[in-house]
């Protein structure tokens, strides 16, 4: 029966691909045996409670290869039809070109940017390994499997992951690589000699060699890996790319493109299909019904258990709570002193730490100069306890990491760096947002005022690049209570992906007055002027009151944008400009416009920085009070 479920998986596959005209048969053609096996016989999963939190996470790292998925969730009776089937590619449709993360169709993941899945799914066995010592393993215990490609682990960020993923002896991850020596361009050993056995092996993880078409070699690799409880496990699976296409198969035009009318005749006759593509025999659908049941009762089983230890149990049932309500206990420190805001935005994000058990984040080597350390109890190996991850130099890894312990559940996760260095961490920061994540990046060292690491660490264009991703909301503080503020939304849950950004260099403290409800609508005025308009954000604040100070004769209003993203939904309700309006921000000015509207000069950095102190920065870029004064009373004359 094994043969003619894979037979069902691969049809469906390419049928819904030469529908769409559009995709990757390839890959479902040659993975449908693993694919088959894992949902027979592994996989805990629930199609009556696909969101179940202790079910088996399953990352299709190869993205390309979706229709492998729909196939099997169709199969299993999640909520994908024949009709979703065949409208593979569609505008609308539940299917996809590459998975798009849905807990309710049983799709665990957003993949598709080759590497994602791998380092997404380390961070997701970081969730299973904290929350099961928080909770214990009667609530918490399962297990990540995936299906990587020779593209993920070309990807440096396969590598950085796998390395950490080694080092914290995550033995839940049980990765298949789909090895067929075959990409877009053709064959993979003309790019790549690379012995994936002794490199994986040689960074910790348990490592097999299986064909990949073999049914008991699969279930059997399956088993050993679990055996393997202190290591990761990748099982070296050699396949056949599009297998049963008689004149493609093995081949790269079997990649991403459909096989075409004649071939696509040839592969049905050649797999001994007859009949319409989309219709199955009803033996088919029953040959999962088994496992689907076991694991359904599985889920039932659990919740007693969960009951049980709630009513008896007030320590887990506290920490459940605090867990399921995802709030912040929040109190505000006193921080009306000169400080870099990435010094008291570390207190503050320690004293969070102390009362929130489900917030757990770390930096990329550079907790030391990023101060955005959430605990002294750092998570290891021995310690899976620790709310303290230390990621090395790592940061693509450290990104999607934190994305996957953001996807796996009800724990906040943060990653932090310099802002310069976000552009490695990009791909990440984009795919949170795609997923709704409320992923929180927490960047220092901010503009060109970090010194003398000069223009290779000074960041320019980041700050206005990272807000041009839909959905984030980008925020910059200055030291005022917008710190205590800030850090209070970076924590809420709102499907939303947030970035901080904080100075190197102090800051004098500034003693205004907003509320939350006000500072999250993105701007505000912090004082009135009927001649000019100043707006900033972060340490440039301090600028404005300086300029108001030496425009003595002008009414000066100054409005405040933390989180300039949102300024023009908040336009017009709050406060009215003048007609002279200058911005003022350490970075690009271009995208100003777009969200304030008309703007009369924007004080800006348009050129990369310079290596210098602090002091000689603000002269040679003339960002100093004076010279803004003689610049803005030009437009008076």
């Amino acid at each position: 029966m094994f043969e003619e479920v894979t037979k069902s998986v691969r049809v469906l596959s390419a049928s819904a691909v030469e529908k769409a005209n559009s995709g990757h048969p390839g890959m479902p053609l040659g993975t449908a045996d693993i694919g088959v096996a894992l949902f027979k016989n592994e996989l805990k999963i629930s199609n009556k409670k696909p969101d179940w939190i202790n079910r088996d996470r399953f990352v299709l790292s190869a993205g390309h290869g979706s229709m492998l998925l729909y196939s099997l969730l169709h199969l299993n009776g999640y909520d994908i039809s024949i009709e979703d089937i065949k409208k593979f590619r569609q505008i609308g449709s539940k299917t996809a070109g590459h998975p798009e993360k849905d807990f309710n169709l049983g799709i665990d993941i957003t993949t598709g940017p080759l590497g994602q899945g791998f380092a997404t799914g380390v961070g997701l066995a970081v969730a299973e390994s904290y929350l099961a010592s928080v909770f214990g393993r009667e609530i918490i215990d399962h297990y990540i499997f995936g299906i990587v490609s020779d593209g993920d682990l070309m990807e440096g960020i396969s590598y950085e992951a796998a390395e950490l993923a080694g080092v914290w002896e995550l033995g839940k991850i049980i990765y298949f690589f789909d090895d067929n020596n075959i990409s877009i361009d053709g064959k993979v050993d003309k790019v790549s000699i690379t012995n994936q056995k002794l490199k994986f092996e040689s960074l910790g993880w348990h490592v097999q060699e299986i064909d990949g078409h073999n049914e008991n070699q699969i279930l059997q690799s399956i088993k050993l890996a679990k055996q393997q409880v202190s290591k990761p496990s990748l099982i070296i699976a050699k396949t056949t790319i599009g297998k049963f296409s008689p004149n493609k198969e093995n081949t790269s035009g079997v990649h991403g493109s459909p096989l075409g009318d004649e071939e696509f005749k040839l592969f049905l006759e050649n797999i001994g299909w007859n009949g319409d593509p989309y219709e199955h025999r009803k033996e088919i659908y029953e040959y999962f019904e088994e496992k689907r049941n076991l694991d359904n009762s599985k889920v039932d089983k659990w919740y007693e258990i969960l009951n049980k230890k709630l009513n008896e149990d007030e320590i887990f049932k506290e920490l459940w709570a605090q867990f399921i309500n995802n709030k912040i206990s929040y109190e505000n420190l006193d921080l009306k002193q000169t400080a870099a805001t990435r010094v008291n935005g570390g207190k503050l994000l320690k004293k969070i730490g102390e009362s929130n058990k489900f917030i757990i984040g770390g930096s990329a080597d550079l907790a030391a100069s990023t101060k955005q350390i959430i605990s002294d109890n750092t998570y290891s190996s021995t310690n899976r306890n620790g709310q303290n991850l230390e990621f090395g130099i790592r940061e693509h890894a450290m990104a999607a990491i934190v994305n996957g312990i953001n996807l796996h559940s009800n724990i906040f996760a943060y990653g932090s760096t310099f802002l310069v260095f976000s552009d490695y961490m990009r791909p990440s920061i984009r795919l949170s947002s795609l997923m709704d994540l409320n992923s929180s990046f927490i960047f220092t060292h901010d503009s060109i005022y970090l010194g003398e690491d000069g223009p290779t660490h000074q960041p320019i264009e980041q700050l206005m690049s990272l807000r041009l991703i839909p959905n984030i909301d980008v925020i910059r503080p200055s030291n005022s209570i917008e710190i205590q503020h800030s850090y209070k939304y970076l924590f809420t849950k709102n499907n939303k992906t947030k970035v901080l950004v904080l100075t190197r260099q102090d800051l004098q403290y500034i003693d205004v007055q907003v509320s939350y409800e006000e500072f999250i609508t993105g701007a505000y005025e912090i004082a009135k002027g009927k001649d000019l308009t100043l707006i900033a954000t972060g340490s440039e604040l301090h600028l404005a009151f300086q300029i108001r100070d030496v425009l003595s004769d002008k009414s000066v209003q100054i409005i405040s944008a933390p989180i300039l993203n949102k300024f023009q939904s908040n336009k017009n309700k709050n406060f009215t400009m003048n007609n002279l309006i200058f911005t003022l921000e350490l970075g690009r000015s271009v995208g100003w416009k777009d969200y304030v509207g008309n703007i009369t000069k924007s004080f800006s950095v348009e050129t990369f920085g310079a290596s210098a102190p602090e002091k000689d920065l603000v002269k040679h870029f003339e960002f100093e009070a004076e010279k803004i004064k003689v610049e803005i009373l030009s437009f008076f004359d």
